[in-house]
């Protein structure tokens, strides 16, 4: 049951459950584009959580209550899992157990994070890249820091967790991969962490110079909706080349869409 919150005198929450079930994100993302297609007068912001939407309005423009009879007709009317939407597959190279978060670790006074992460696991370094790897996975939401993004996997029982440090860094090196207990992150920035460190990517995903030309309408590479198919590098000289690189990187980025029947198929395995 979809409940709204309000949030300030400005914004309006709107919840459509309480857990890290990927059907309800797409339900957010799906609710977002019919608000954006609706061009509701007063609307100033629109933001895609896990299971929910932040929304942005002036209350000068249109009242709260009016608002949320608005939203409740266009649920009632629009959402449906077998709908579509606009999704992206963005092919993200990934160098696992690298040199600079196994240095951020011993900065911070720990043990490398994946070693850790495959004990909990059951697994070894190479069976954990295998299954890694081996999934495709949904974009959640973009933010908490800038241009970070959360996903989960597709696929429900390829989905690795880690439990996260009890002390967060004071920092963590742009592009590294986490993986935590609801699912998993790649940091933009460099910006204090508690989730383990499982590798880093060398491509920029946030880049306010916008300098790539796949930068070019926003500084934050990903979007909610968006899939991520992660390849383990051969090595750091692999690495380097490509970070050396990063403005004039060819990203890997297939058009698309994806429907929420295929995500309850996939989830539900």
């Amino acid at each position: 049951m979809t409940t709204y919150r309000i949030c300030g005198d400005r914004f309006l929450i709107v919840e459509f459950g309480d857990e890290v079930d990927l059907s309800l994100n797409f339900k957010a993302i799906f609710m977002k584009e019919l608000i954006k297609k609706e061009n509701i007068k007063g609307i100033s912001d629109i933001i895609v959580g896990t299971c929910a939407l932040m929304i942005g309005y002036n209350p000068f423009e249109i009242r709260m209550n009016n608002l949320v009879e608005i939203l409740k007709e266009m649920e009632r009317e629009g959402i449906a899992l077998d709908k579509n939407i606009f999704s992206r597959m963005i092919t993200i190279p990934v160098l696992f157990n690298d040199r600079w978060t196994r240095e951020c670790s011993k900065a911070h006074h720990l043990p490398p994070d994946l070693e850790s992460i495959v004990e909990y696991n059951g697994v070894n370094i190479e069976e954990f890249v295998s299954v890694y790897t081996s999934a495709d996975y949904w974009v959640k939401y973009v933010g908490f820091s800038p241009g970070l993004v959360a996903f989960n996997a597709l696929d429900s029982k390829k989905e690795l967790r880690s439990p996260q440090l009890k002390s967060p860094r004071t920092w963590t090196p742009p592009g590294a991969v986490g993986v935590h207990r609801s699912g998993n992150c790649i940091y933009a920035v460099n910006t204090p962490g508690g989730v383990k460190m499982v590798g880093r990517t060398p491509l920029l995903i946030f880049d306010i110079n916008q300098k790539n030309p796949v930068f070019k309408d926003s500084p934050a590479l990903f979007k909610p909706g968006d899939r991520i198919r992660m390849i383990p590098l051969s090595g750091e000289k692999e690495y380097l080349h490509i970070e050396k690189n990063v403005d004039s990187y060819p990203y890997e980025i297939e058009q698309g869409t994806y429907s929420g029947n295929l995500m309850k198929e996939a989830i539900s395995v």
